[in-house]
């Protein structure tokens, strides 16, 4: 007969994520977290931090033991609707059915020609010269996202450099509120007043995703209200992000020029590079649950109702589940393991978009960009819930000269 030890209380921590210091560097701090426990209570906030891969992965795919209706810092933010974010089946599951019909088969191939005409465009207009020093954040990622995404959407011209603004304080609004809580929300205010502008059936349900979800609004299957919350939700999704993904893989090639080489030389290894990028620098740090019952995880007992942060970034550095994780290594192997987008029936809705924005540039910069490297230190934003860069200053060497 075998008997099993009883489970432990969770190791205790007085690590703050949200100090100055933790957002300039999480990799290492939170880092730090991950191999004090795989579980462990943030005593200044009552939250519970699950920091590693493999724990990761059963907390997300359990959601009857951990449910989506609450989280860490799930207070109601304008910038942050509840709609399918704070819901479990069987709500989830029939707005979420809705949601991927702007997402067909059809919808996405023409889209994908969208993206790499674009890209082509914007790529081959900067790289005018034999070396061109640029930021990437500006330069690509924002310029093609605030293009290509907000075309998508139908959104109008005017006001969409607003944007950033607005999905900046739409991911630091799950999280405590703090001094920069408030000065993100309080710098975002303008763009807030324009996307619910934006939303609204008379702008939005004239062309693009919004006219879809407004067709169904009219077809009767679903409601004037949470029509304008999806389209609301997808402004706030759909920006920083994808802008994250980009520019995240700039800055991991900058620095490697080795796996640049790598990828010019077999560009079949694309889709394995966007992957270990996400991995790499995963563009959302944590998201949240609730733990619906007392549920033991890696033989720790967590509470029920206790609020549970999901520390994504962490997850992907994890040493116990991957091999040199803090090394840029676009052949590694399972690396479709990760989880930025979330796992289960809340991962990302716009995932596929992300990946194929991500591949447009990138198949534009393996056709006109020779090499890169890095012109100084890129600027960390200061995002609690997201991780990305404010700046990332590169030079590309041009191959239309070579």
């Amino acid at each position: 007969m075998t008997t099993s030890n009883p489970p432990s209380a969770v190791p205790v921590s007085d690590y703050d994520p949200f100090t100055t210091e933790a957002l300039a560097d999480p990799i290492r701090y939170d880092g730090e977290l991950r191999e004090y426990a795989s579980v462990v209570h943030l005593a200044k906030y009552d939250v519970y931090a699950v920091t590693r891969q493999s724990e990761l992965r059963r907390v997300g795919r359990d959601r009857k033991k951990f449910s989506s209706k609450s989280r860490a810092f799930a207070d109601p933010s304008p910038f942050k609707p509840p709609l399918m974010l704070m819901q479990d089946p069987p709500e989830h599951t029939a707005i979420k059915k809705l949601a991927l019909e702007l997402f067909s088969k059809e919808s996405l191939r023409t889209l994908d020609a969208t993206f790499h005409d674009e890209a082509e465009r914007l790529v081959s207009g900067v790289m005018t010269e034999d070396s061109v020093e640029l930021d990437a954040v500006a330069s690509i990622g924002t310029a093609f996202i605030t293009k290509v995404f907000l075309d998508a959407l139908g959104a109008p011209e005017e006001g969409r450099e607003l944007l950033k603004h607005f999905a900046d304080a739409a991911l630091n609004s799950t999280a405590p509120k703090n001094d920069l809580y408030f000065r993100k929300h309080a710098i975002g205010a303008p763009a807030l007043e324009w996307v619910e502008r934006n939303t609204q059936r008379e702008t939005a349900g004239r062309r693009g995703w919004g006219k879809q979800v407004y067709t169904m609004v009219d077809e009767g299957r679903l409601s004037e209200e949470d029509g304008q919350q999806l389209v609301k939700l997808i402004f706030a999704a759909g920006f920083d992000t994808t802008i994250g993904s980009i520019v995240n893989s700039i800055r991991a090639f900058a620095d490697n020029p080795d796996q640049w080489a790598l990828l010019k030389a077999n560009p079949a290894l694309l889709d394995d590079a966007i992957e270990e990028v996400l991995r790499y620098y995963p563009p959302v740090r944590y998201t949240g649950r609730v733990a619906a019952v007392e549920s033991e995880v890696d033989g720790f007992l967590v509470p029920e109702g206790a609020p549970v942060m999901m520390m994504w970034l962490s997850g992907g550095r994890d040493p116990s589940f991957w091999e040199n994780p803090d090394v840029f290594d676009i052949r590694r192997e399972n690396v479709a393991g990760h989880m930025t987008f979330g796992v289960g029936i809340h991962s990302c809705l716009g995932q596929h978009i992300a990946r194929m924005e991500t591949r447009a540039v990138l198949t534009a910069m393996l056709a006109h960009v020779e090499t890169l490297e890095p012109t100084a230190p890129p600027e960390v934003a200061d995002n609690m819930q997201g991780f990305g860069f404010t700046k990332v200053p590169v030079r590309f060497f041009s191959a239309d000269k070579h």
